[in-house]
């Protein structure tokens, strides 16, 4: 009797995370799009995916990414929560396209931490990735999503979107004690994300008036 396929599964098998998602984004063109990214990871990689979109809010990115890889994860989510087996994006999100040098160089620079992440991930806790626990990874991810695609402060997206790296990983690798670190993680995040903003908020006009002061206006 042939063995199911699993739609977590990393594609290939044999390679690890770090070098499929270097492989996913290096190429020779200034732009790479959704459509292209998606291609790479496999169309059943629903961890992948995550860990692809959300790494880039990781680090610093050009003005407007963490919106784009914020409505990305939101898509990826949905299609988790409603238990997709193949990860599927509109013809228009698929023509959205990112500088290839920026992703080429987060990826790069996260390469070394997500090796390290390798070499302890390793399937266990399995009904923590099974269908249902697959489906409420989805509805964390989604949360974190609708975070990342709002107007944070500076800051603001750095701890869902490493919360959502994290599940990513989890998934991906069929680690549920990773994923029960990105899942506790998620909650660190939303309260990071809130004390972010309401500090912005408190701050602002204080700093506002000290500029306002110091350049004499």
């Amino acid at each position: 009797m042939p063995e199911a396929h699993d739609p977590q599964a990393l594609p290939g098998g044999a390679s690890g995370v770090s070098h499929i998602l270097l492989s996913a984004v290096r190429g020779d063109s200034e732009r790479i799009t959704l459509g292209d990214i998606i291609g790479a990871l496999d169309a059943r990689a629903f961890g992948l995916a995550t860990l692809m979109f959300a790494l880039p809010s990781v680090v610093p990115m050009p003005p407007g990414v963490p919106t784009i890889v914020g409505l990305a994860l939101l898509m990826v989510s949905v299609q988790m929560v409603i238990g997709r087996q193949e990860l599927w994006i509109p013809a228009f999100m698929a023509r959205w396209s990112f500088p290839r040098a920026s992703l080429v160089s987060a990826m790069e620079g996260l390469a070394p931490r997500l090796r390290t992440l390798e070499t302890i991930a390793r399937p266990r806790l399995m009904p923590v990735t099974g269908t249902i626990g697959t489906i409420l990874i989805g509805l964390i991810i989604l949360i974190m999503a609708l975070i990342l695609i709002l107007p944070l402060p500076p800051g603001g997206n750095f701890p869902p979107a490493l919360a959502c790296a994290i599940l990513g990983m989890g998934l991906a690798e069929r680690d549920g004690v990773i994923v029960l670190v990105g899942a506790a993680g998620s909650i660190l995040a939303l309260l990071a994300a809130w004390a972010v903003t309401v500090g912005f908020i408190t701050y602002l006009p204080i700093i506002s008036d000290w500029i306002a002061r110091t350049l004499g206006f």
